[in-house]
């Protein structure tokens, strides 16, 4: 036995240090010597600590100074910067494209088209509520009009400025809500003509499976649902997605399944997206792209040349330094292309030298090659795919992506990405599995200061992008976690990376250790670990650990102990014992022939790195 007046004297301290990167492909035994678990946490330098925190950006809307979010849920964000230095940022969603600049939100969602709506008002005394009848208004709940020409008073309710369409009476009435209750009852018995805008029709939020007439076809028995004498539930209803891009000082952005918009920067912040018009301008196209440094606007699914019908196969580009000019002829630089394989192109990123597109089934190398030609295209790999329009990233001439079934880059040649975390994400009983029915949702991003690629997803069991995976590149680690977030930008044109959540909160990352003045709940867990050589039950009784804290701050440790390896087996655990900066060591009492360690961090502030740790231990018996 120890000696009593030195209780570690007959105590062997063990050196235990963890390999970076989390392990989810095996069992959490089989993992010993790595990590198995854990939320918001990173590595660097091989070591395992904390993110860094965020805060919302104190912005407005420009149209309402009461109003500090964006509007709907994002879907793409764009960044650049004006020749006078003045910085933008643009973010498109399921409602509007807004722009923020110098701290404040402007929107410039398209419009549909002017109307001169001749129409009759309704108010009820007491109700903000008024009633629109127009025939054949087309209006659905939800949508904007802006009344911006002229107002027009009825029942003691000025109509100046935009609404939302609150709900749909019939094909001939809707209602908006207007800013003050109504002085009086009152019905137009005359129509009156009121000059609106009808703003971009608001699009699905989420996608929308669909069954029945449309939805897939009949008496076909297979997975989906379907079987004899039943409808098979098909396709899908898509939600809003855009892509956005530059044109030097302007913006580009394309409505998936719609128009080709720009936006010029000279005509001002309060300009709104103008849809791009010309000579053969595709009027119906999947998503838009600027070829980098052959500076070509290519539109990827999209109208044939020859009779206009929409191919989802169909790549298009404008004659080249134009956006205005689609002819196809000897004389002009502009051209189409038909991928042979696949159903549809779902994605398209540039990189060095090249764009990639990506259809439903494989992937192809679209290369500027000038001459007749224009662009030479190559295929790349067969029954490879990215999941979404915005799921892959260009990182350093390297294009990283998240595939149906696996992670994938590209260098050169198409590589599948080894990860650790491939059964979590992908098994149908893996605990972080993707949800599939939303995967458009899917959002890659780059925090190239940690040399990390970020995909945020919708797990099974949720609608919207609340969790991530993450790959640090530099490490070839991954790990994962939580977080509410639909897009993200880099820094670059901003000195933090921008990120949106559901709620239309916009964030600036990596500034201090918090969420948004609010505690990050950080944790991480190793893989249970023999303790000594795991033949016999020992004796632990302190740990001294290699934690680097901020002065003041603390971190919880719990020790796991386990007398078995098998999953089932009973957990003894101790703790959570504080540890801060200027503490020594950790003093507990446990047995076992295996152990886990979890260190968590929940106060403000919190930060903390972990390297190698010591355990002290001794052979024990069964009491």
């Amino acid at each position: 036995m120890a000696d009593q007046q030195n209780p570690y004297v007959d105590s062997v301290l063990s050196v235990v240090s963890m390999a970076p990167g989390i392990r989810k492909d095996i069992s959490k035994y089989m993992a010993e010597g790595g990590w198995v678990d854990c939320d918001k946490i990173r590595f660097r330098n091989s070591r395992a600590e904390k993110i860094g925190g965020w805060v919302h950006d104190t912005v407005q809307q420009a149209a309402d100074a009461t109003k500090h979010a964006l509007t709907g849920i994002a879907r793409a964000i764009q960044t650049w910067a004006s020749l006078d230095f003045k910085k933008f940022l643009a973010v498109a969603g399921s409602y509007k494209v807004e722009l923020m600049v110098e701290g404040k939100i402007y929107d410039i969602s398209p419009i549909a088209h002017t109307a001169a709506l001749s129409a009759k008002l309704s108010t009820v005394i007491g109700s903000p509520i008024v009633t629109i009848q127009y025939t054949s208004h087309s209006a659905s709940v939800g949508d904007y009009i802006l009344a911006s020409a002229q107002s027009i008073t009825a029942g003691g309710i000025t109509l100046l400025g935009q609404y939302q369409v609150a709900s749909v009476i019939d094909a001939n009435n809707f209602t908006v809500v207007a800013g003050n209750n109504a002085s009086s009852t009152f019905t137009m018995g005359t129509a009156v003509t009121i000059t609106v805008d009808l703003l971009i029709s608001n699009g699905l939020i989420d996608n929308i499976p669909m069954t029945g007439w449309s939805g897939g076809s009949w008496n076909t028995p297979g997975e989906s649902g379907g079987g004899w004498n039943r409808p098979r539930s098909g396709g899908t209803a898509p939600l809003r997605q855009w892509s956005l891009d530059t044109w030097g000082e302007d913006l580009i952005a394309c409505c998936e399944g719609g128009l080709l918009y720009r936006w010029d920067r000279t005509a001002g912040v309060t300009t709104r997206l103008q849809p791009i018009t010309g000579s053969y301008v595709p009027q119906r196209n999947h998503m838009v792209l600027v070829t980098q440094p052959s500076r070509f606007l290519v539109a990827f699914g999209s109208e044939k040349y020859s009779d206009s019908v929409y191919d989802p196969l169909i790549i298009r580009w404008a004659n080249e330094q134009t956006f205005n000019d689609w002819t196809i002829d000897q004389y002009h630089t502009g051209g189409e292309y038909r991928i042979p394989k696949g159903n549809r192109i779902v994605n398209a990123i540039q990189t060095r030298g090249e764009v990639l597109v990506f259809t439903d089934t494989d992937v192809y190398s679209m290369r500027f090659v000038g001459g007749t030609d224009i662009f030479q295209f190559t295929p790349l790999g067969t029954n490879v795919s990215c999941i979404s329009q915005h799921g892959g990233v260009d990182c350093n001439g390297i294009i990283y992506w998240l595939g149906t079934d696996a992670f994938y880059y590209y260098d050169g040649a198409v590589h599948t990405l080894p990860c650790t975390l491939d059964r979590f994400v992908f098994h149908q009983d893996g605990e972080g599995r993707v949800n599939f029915y939303q995967k458009e949702k899917i959002y890659a991003a780059i925090n190239k200061e940690f040399n990390e690629i970020w995909f945020f997803y919708p797990r099974f069991d949720e609608r919207e992008c609340n969790h991530y995976i993450k790959y640090n590149f530099a490490e070839q680690v991954w790990d994962f976690g939580s977080m509410n977030r639909t897009v993200w930008t880099d820094r670059g044109i901003f000195n933090r990376p921008y990120a949106v959540d559901t709620a239309g909160t916009l964030f600036l990352h990596e500034i201090g250790y918090d969420d948004d003045a609010r505690p990050i709940n950080a944790f991480i867990t190793t893989a249970y670990f023999d303790i000594a050589d795991g033949e016999q039950l020992m004796y632990t009784d302190r740990i001294i650990p290699d934690i680097t804290l901020p002065t003041g701050s603390t971190i919880q440790v719990s020790i796991l102990t386990k007398k078995y390896p098998h999953p089932l087996a009973d957990i003894i655990t101790k703790g959570p014992y504080v540890y801060g900066d200027e503490s020594r060591q950790i003093n507990f009492r446990a047995r076992g022939r295996q152990m886990a360690l979890e260190f968590r961090s929940t106060a403000t502030n919190g930060a903390f790195s972990l390297g190698k740790f010591r355990i002290s231990a001794e052979p024990d018996g069964e009491r």
